[in-house]
């Protein structure tokens, strides 16, 4: 007993003497433990330009911020959503080759999510991807839809033709979508200012899915307006119309979760099988040799250097996640509360949710 004593007073001087009482250790871990998780944040986020934005250019990203976070990106226009890679602490990097079905132009925003568990950062990218284009400006007019019709084309005999007119914002980009036999995306033209309207002949033994929304999207420069309208076939009077035995756009809520959110960006939903599910690999170091490597250093228009100001507080966003009939995973984001629990039987309607009866 005495041995054991000596041993705990020899072993508290020792700490005495080298200024570090044997109970620091214990209130520091307190301390420790009461600190709030350390904010995430996007310090900088960079693009190598390229001449044009074509089928084969690549597009290489720098995104800075905290270290052992996941970055995800997703360009306006593009079809997929890319995964940054890591290269060093609170350094990430990748890049996005354009494909011939991407819709991506030089007043194309790019939005950044740094993720760890629930909580987002968010950033947009603070310059043009093609050189010599400005910056895509916040104050730009969001487009509007103000109505939508379908209609029987006359006079084509036993050929049926659809004619679709959209009404809204002059100056844009319209279509609409139709779904049943196939799914395919009408463009429109604009007739006279702020009206479109274009055709579409169905192929022999194609039918429309007369049950669902009519969704049409509007978009003007870097911004668009999407909008659903129900019953959109009641009262057009056509052969090639029924519902599909399946409904390929039915899901159920498999979890409704809360994220904590930063930053100026979107948070990226609807990506089968969650966040991070359906994001291709990085590409980054492939192709013409023009890696965002070539970024390190002094960074000519980029946002190194200076941190983003975050002109939004901090807000908290809501995932749905639903599962698909057809099995696949898709996340819709929310920015209020959704009236939606584990359970309910919905529908996917462009980038929201609508209750549905089975």
């Amino acid at each position: 007993m005495k041995h054991s004593m000596h041993i705990s007073a020899t072993a508290l001087a020792c700490a005495l003497v080298a200024g570090s009482p044997f109970w620091a250790d214990t209130a520091q871990a307190q301390r420790s433990s009461r600190v709030a998780p350390a904010a995430l944040r996007v310090t900088g986020f960079d693009v190598e330009q390229v001449d044009r934005l074509e089928p084969g250019a690549e597009l290489n990203f720098t995104v800075w911020g905290t270290a052992d976070a996941a970055v995800l990106l997703q360009i306006d226009g593009g079809r997929r959503a890319v995964r940054l890679d890591e290269t060093t602490p609170g350094r990430y990097q990748g890049s996005y080759v354009i494909g011939r079905s991407d819709r991506i132009g030089p007043e194309s925003r790019v939005h950044a999510n740094l993720r760890r568990g629930n909580r987002v950062a968010t950033a947009m990218l603070g310059e043009a991807l093609q050189v010599g284009w400005p910056v895509p400006g916040e104050a730009a007019l969001l487009p509007e839809i103000q109505s939508m019709s379908v209609a029987r084309e006359p006079g084509r005999g036993r050929v049926e033709s659809l004619r679709y007119t959209l009404r809204g914002t002059p100056g844009g980009q319209a279509s609409v979508l139709l779904q049943g036999s196939e799914v395919r995306n009408v463009v429109l033209d604009e007739v006279r200012p702020g009206e479109y309207a274009g055709s579409y002949v169905l192929p022999q033994g194609a039918w429309v899915d007369t049950e669902r929304p009519l969704v049409g999207q509007l978009r003007l420069g870097s911004r668009s307006a999407r909008t659903s309208l129900p019953n959109a076939y009641e009262g057009v009077n056509f052969a090639a119309r029924r519902a599909p035995a399946r409904c390929v756009d039915c899901a159920t809520v498999q979890a409704v979760n809360p994220v904590v959110v930063n930053g100026d960006g979107k948070v990226l939903g609807t990506v089968a099988g969650g966040v991070l599910g359906a994001v291709v690999g990085s590409q980054f170091g492939r192709g013409n040799g023009r890696t965002a490597a070539g970024v390190a250093g002094a960074v000519g228009g980029a946002l190194l250097g200076r941190e983003i100001q975050q002109r939004h507080d901090e807000r908290t966003q809501y995932e749905v996640v639903v599962r698909m009939d057809d099995g696949l995973q898709r996340t819709v984001v929310y920015a209020e509360p959704p009236n939606f629990r584990v359970g309910d039987s919905v529908r996917v309607v462009g980038e929201t949710l609508e209750p549905y009866r089975r």
